[in-house]
Order: structure tokens, then C-alpha cells, then sequence
């Protein structure tokens, strides 16, 4: 009976197919009820099982705590007679038991199937006994029931509201029957069948559906420190611009090979010629082998040294490829330029002696300085064989500032997930910025070329998305200034020399100012500083390594330059920056790009008056 109680609370187990009502119920079953004495009434013994039948009936409740549990509690009442044998023929002793019991119990679910387990408590309702020939008596210090009760059941759904439950169960016994006559305790197996009924819970109110993110974005600098400022133009102005372009001193090669990179675009002697390159640096260094073979022809008596070495890895089971690269550096110069082999001398090393590393755990930033370690390295004992090439340009376009910052503000209640900036120019797109989580300032490097000429606006549309799939998007447009020179002349508008130097090549990771960066400065930048100059400092770094640590090693180059130069032009006006690898300024697949950008680029403006 006990058991249906418990099927009864299991049956609130329709949560079978809605676990998440709780539920009343009704039950009621049969019970094997085993005596097990081992007691004396007027010196007869009672120490033979016996078995009765019982029955039970009740009702429970149970209230669900997750998909596989519950609580419940049932309330009924129980039969627990039998026929006890004493040790004489005459001495049969007829035990009517009731109690009325509460069930409290736990319910565990899988599936259809229900375990019910918990505590049997009985309070006792009929306790007496009768024997042969007898009226009835009550039994001596009748105590409460107590029986621990686990069993299984399944559920039935018979309708949306309503379950079947059949169960079995058992009743392990932990007092006796009277406190006088023990031990006697009754073992109850019972099968029992219970009807439950889903209570429907009162509907929770509709969880408020998240709002769509809400975005904008404002253009902008960011200052020394970092700080943001908004901009309210971006201006373009066509100048007679003269930039110098640093040569690197090293001509990188494939892997495992003596053959050069394919990025080096390599001319016959007669076909080249350095003041035609483009006003880029990578396309410079793309053809150092030509400068260099065109001023080994220019200064006869300039000698070169080249000397090879390998990334240290696999390509130092081979001893010979350094010399075998270094020799297909002075193969070329001597066929293709005509030097005499006697003027260029040939080293071999395992290793750069300042090779290109990184501690980074990113597999890609090691791989990027393993590419860079397979080289050869030039020296001569001229300057003038590997000095900057100046280039010029009688109309270049000017922009200030030249690194916009975007600053986006964001009211999201949910979180962000990828946002995208397009900016575009008369319907033009100039560049597609894209991340993940909630866009931080984000910046990019004005490219002067891809502008249009004339004052058409860049319209910029910035589009974020949350993790419910909400999707906002804010649009502008930044005003452009553009001043020609045609317009300068026209306006009588006071004009400016405009001088770019991406000359201060700093080794990897350091900001250190080599003698080779010191005499880059005393000779071709301070001549260029003026009292009343505009001298803007920028440093970049590549992209091997850290964000914020790039951006920290960026600026601490460009402090360097602008405190070297200020020691010596204080009257001047000074800008820096620190981009770190937040503005890439060549392309970071390319060796050639990565030594490039860990640079600092001086930009000196000088007013010249009205044309």
C-alpha cells in the first residue's frame, strides 16, 4: 500500500511527459506483509515467519526539482495483519495492524521509469491480537512505524493531464511491532497502482525579448596617450613631396634552398633604373639587388661582403647552404652587373648574429621569424652602396590625420558578437574593417592613392551583431578637404615642403637607436627640421608578438626619434604616435614587409609661404 503511496508521488512523475507541473494523486494496492517474530506471550514462543495479505490506499502530491528529480509526500492507510504460530498447536495469535502512514520521498526519473525512495512513517491505527478461544486485546506498547522504502515504477500518460503508475516496491522495516513483545517487525513488499493528476502551474510572465543592440561610431585621432578626439574633416592636399626609402641590408630565400624569394623583382643591367621605382618601400627593397649593383658600378672602389645563414632549424643539417646563398647573391651581381667578383667577399653563418625571434606561443609568429632568418646580409665598406633612396613626386597627396581612429558606442543587452565597418568614397569602397565581440576604436591608415580627387565625402557604415542573431548598423560621412595645387595657385593659399622618411629600421623587438639610426638622423632628417617645421613621428611594428605589447613597442620607438631630434631642434613642433601592428603598413606575409614595418615614419611639413 505504502508502495502505491509512493507510486502515487511517482505517478506525479508524469513529468514523464511534463515533468515540470507537480501533481496530486490517488492509489491503492496490495501488500505481502511478512512477520518475522522471535517473542513469548504466557510462556509461549512466537519465532515463526508468518504472511498475511494487505492492502493500502492514499493519496500524494510531488513537486518537481529538475528533469530527473522530484519531491513528494503521501498520506494513507495501510493493513499489515497475519496469523503468528506459537509453539503449541492451540497458540495461533491473530495480529490486526493498521497504520495510518506519510511518505515523504524522493523521486528519481529516467525515461518513463520512476525510482521512489524515502521514509515510511506509521502512526498505528489498529493494534491488536486475538488468540484461540480469546476475546481481543491490545497489543503491549504498540510503537510507530518506521521503514525505509525504495521501489520502481513506470508512468503512463493516459492524457495530457493525467498518468497511470504502476509500482513496485518493498518496506525494510526499522522498529517493531510492540515494545514489550520483540523482536517483531514486518517486511512489506507491495505492488500497488496509482492515478496522477498535472496541476497546472500559473503562466510565468514572458521574459522581456532582448532589444536590438543600438550603435554609433565617430571619427577621430588618438593623441600620445592614447586618448581619443574626435575629427570633424579629413584633410587631402596635393604637395611636392620627396620621401627617403630605407634599403634593407639582407636578400631573403626560399626554405631549404639557394634560390632568392620570389617576391625580388629583378631587372637586366641597362633596363633599371632607382629613380623610376614607385614611391613605395617594399617595391624599393624588391629591387635592393639592382640599387645595390647600379651603385657598386657608380663607386668602383666600394667593396661588398655578403654573408649567408639559415633559419637554425632543419636547414643547419646542410653546412654549405649559407655560403651556397651568398654566392648566388654575388652569382647575380657579377652577371648581371658586371662587379668583379675580387670586390665581393663571401661569409657563412649558422645563424644571424641579430637573428629574428619570438617567444610567441603562436605558431605562425615563429614560423614568421624562421622566414626571416634565411638570408644574406650585405655590408660595404662605403655608406653610400646601401644609403636610403630619394625619391620624388611634383604632386603627391597629403592627408591629415593620417591614421583615422573609430569610435564606437554600443548599447547592448546581449553580447555582441561580430560587428563589420565599411568605408567607402563617391561608391568606392576603400576598406572593409571586420572582428569579433564588441568593436573597440578601431584604426586605419588613410591610403592617399585610392582617394578620389575632388571633396567627395568618406560615407562609413558600421554594422554589429549580438548573440540572438540582432543585427544595427549607424551610417555617416566625414567631409573631405581637398586642396590641389591648382587651387593653392588660384587662392593664393600659403604652401609647404613636405619631407617623409621611413629611415629608422629598428632591430626585432627593441627600440634602441643603432649608430646606423643615429647617422641616418644628423645627416639627412635634422637638415630638414626647421624652428618653425611640424615634425610627425609614427612607429609601427610587424605583426609577430602581442597587440598591446606592439602598440607599447611602437611608441617607445617613436619617443626615442622624437627625443633624439628635439635635443637638437627644440623649437620645433613635434607629433608622435604609436600604431604598433593596429595599422600594418606592408604586407606581413612578405619578410621584406615585416622588417619594414618595424619602423618609426618622420613626416616634416615647413610653410613656404603663398606660391
Amino acid at each position: 500500500m505504502r508502495r502505491i503511496l509512493a507510486v502515487a508521488v511517482a505517478a506525479a512523475l508524469p513529468l514523464l511527459a511534463q515533468r515540470e507541473h507537480p501533481s496530486i494523486g490517488l492509489w491503492g494496492g496490495l501488500g505481502a506483509n511478512l512477520h518475522a517474530p522471535d517473542f513469548s506471550v504466557n510462556g509461549i514462543k512466537y519465532d515463526r515467519t508468518a504472511t498475511g495479505l494487505g492492502w493500502n490506499i492514499g493519496a500524494g502530491v510531488s513537486f518537481p526539482v529538475a528533469s530527473w528529480i522530484g519531491l513528494g509526500v503521501r498520506a494513507g492507510y495501510t493493513r499489515l495483519d497475519a496469523e503468528l504460530k506459537g509453539s503449541t498447536a492451540d497458540s495461533l495469535l491473530q495480529a490486526r495492524l493498521a497504520t495510518v502512514e506519510l511518505f515523504p520521498h524522493a523521486l528519481l526519473w529516467t525515461g518513463r521509469l520512476y525510482f521512489p525512495i524515502g521514509l515510511e512513517v506509521g502512526i498505528p491505527a489498529t493494534a491488536s491480537y486475538e488468540r484461540t478461544g480469546q476475546a481481543a486485546r491490545d497489543i503491549p506498547q504498540s510503537t510507530t512505524r518506521l521503514a525505509l522504502s525504495p521501489g520502481v515504477g513506470y508512468a503512463l500518460p493516459l492524457s495530457s493531464s493525467v498518468v497511470l503508475t504502476p509500482e513496485l516496491s518493498l518496506r525494510v522495516p526499522l522498529s517493531d511491532v510492540s515494545g514489550e513483545w520483540k523482536p517483531w517487525k514486518v517486511t512489506q513488499p507491495r505492488l500497488s497502482v496509482g492515478l496522477q493528476f498535472l496541476l497546472a502551474r500559473a503562466p510565468e510572465a514572458p521574459k522581456p525579448t532582448p532589444a536590438a543592440p543600438v550603435v554609433s561610431v565617430t571619427p577621430g585621432r588618438l593623441d600620445e596617450a592614447g586618448n581619443f578626439s574626435a575629427i570633424s574633416r579629413l584633410r587631402v592636399e596635393e604637395v611636392k613631396l620627396t620621401e627617403y626609402f630605407p634599403l634593407l641590408p639582407y636578400v631573403f630565400f626560399r626554405e631549404q634552398s639557394r634560390d632568392m624569394s620570389e617576391e625580388y623583382s629583378l631587372q637586366a643591367k641597362g633596363a633599371f633604373a632607382a629613380d623610376k621605382l614607385p614611391m613605395n618601400a617594399l617595391e624599393v627593397n624588391r629591387a635592393v639587388l639592382d640599387i645595390v649593383g647600379e651603385r657598386l658600378q657608380k663607386y668602383p672602389m666600394a667593396r661588398l661582403t655578403l654573408t649567408g645563414t639559415t633559419d637554425g632549424k632543419q636547414e643547419a643539417r646542410d653546412p654549405e647552404l649559407p655560403r651556397r646563398r651568398a654566392e648566388a647573391v654575388r652569382e647575380y651581381l657579377v652577371n648581371a652587373w658586371g662587379i668583379s667578383p675580387e670586390r665581393i667577399s663571401v661569409n657563412a653563418r649558422r645563424m644571424p648574429e641579430k637573428p629574428s625571434t619570438s617567444t610567441s606561443p603562436v605558431p605562425e609568429d615563429r614560423r614568421d621569424g624562421d622566414a626571416e632568418n634565411r638570408r644574406v646580409e650585405l655590408s660595404a665598406t662605403m655608406p653610400e652602396i646601401l644609403a636610403p633612396l630619394p625619391l620624388e613626386a611634383q604632386r603627391q597627396r597629403l592627408v591629415t590625420p593620417e591614421v583615422i581612429a573609430w569610435k564606437a558606442d554600443l548599447t547592448a543587452q546581449s553580447p555582441v558578437t561580430s560587428w563589420e565597418l565599411l568605408l567607402t568614397q563617391a561608391g568606392d569602397t576603400l576598406e572593409i574593417l571586420r572582428g569579433s565581440g564588441a568593436p573597440s576604436v578601431q584604426l586605419w591608415r588613410v591610403r592617399p592613392e585610392a582617394l578620389r580627387a575632388g571633396e567627395f565625402p568618406i560615407e562609413y557604415l558600421l554594422r554589429v551583431t549580438d548573440a540572438n542573431g540582432r543585427s544595427a548598423q549607424t551610417v555617416g560621412s566625414l567631409p573631405v578637404e581637398y586642396v590641389s595645387i591648382l587651387r593653392k595657385r588660384s587662392e593664393q593659399l600659403p604652401d609647404r615642403t613636405v619631407t617623409r622618411f621611413s629611415l629608422v629600421l629598428f632591430d626585432f623587438d627593441s627600440d634602441a637607436l643603432t649608430p646606423e639610426n643615429e647617422q641616418v638622423l644628423q645627416t639627412l632628417v635634422l637638415p630638414a627640421i626647421t624652428a618653425n617645421s611640424t615634425v610627425r613621428i609614427a612607429g609601427y611594428t610587424d605583426r609577430i608578438g602581442e597587440t598591446n605589447y606592439n602598440r607599447e613597442l611602437s611608441l617607445r620607438r617613436a619617443r626615442r626619434v622624437r627625443d633624439w631630434l628635439a635635443a637638437r631642434v627644440p623649437t620645433a613642433r613635434y607629433e608622435i604616435a604609436g600604431y604598433g601592428e593596429s595599422v600594418l603598413l606592408f604586407d606581413n606575409n612578405s619578410p621584406i614587409g615585416r622588417q619594414l614595418c618595424r619602423t618609426v615614419q618622420i613626416t616634416i611639413e615647413t610653410p613656404t609661404g603663398a606660391p
